[in-house]
């Protein structure tokens, strides 16, 4: 099954393993239907995200990463259906080295749409 990846306007297929969400720290397994991820930032004037995608128990171990900066009122639709995993900046636009929150990854139910503030 192709990798769907929605950012703002536009979408990415890419080839390989399919995309999911499920709670952590169960092990996570695909989703009979896909769930979309919305990641919005209201409070910062930037912020970096960064988003991985798989089924390990530990995020850190999923290979598929992406990081995206979201302006002030922007957000990054993530659909998939393997687990996501997503944190932020700790302290946007205050380090010159990027300190990462903890991860996240939100308990999803097959074709959920859910929205996550930053």
């Amino acid at each position: 099954m192709a990798r769907l990846f929605v950012s703002f306007a536009f979408a990415v297929t890419l080839a390989g393993a399919t995309l999911l969400a499920l709670p952590a720290p169960a092990v996570s397994t695909p989703l009979s239907s896909p769930v979309q991820l919305n990641l919005r930032n209201s409070r910062w004037d930037a912020v970096k995200v960064e988003i991985r995608l798989g089924t390990a128990d530990n995020c850190d171990l999923d290979t598929d990463a992406w990081v995206h900066t979201l302006r002030r009122a922007q957000t990054w639709a993530v659909v998939a259906d393997v687990p996501v995993c997503w944190r932020r900046e700790a302290a946007p636009g205050t380090a010159l080295i990027t300190t990462w929150s903890a991860w996240q990854r939100p308990a999803l139910a097959p074709g959920a749409v859910v929205d996550a503030e930053l």
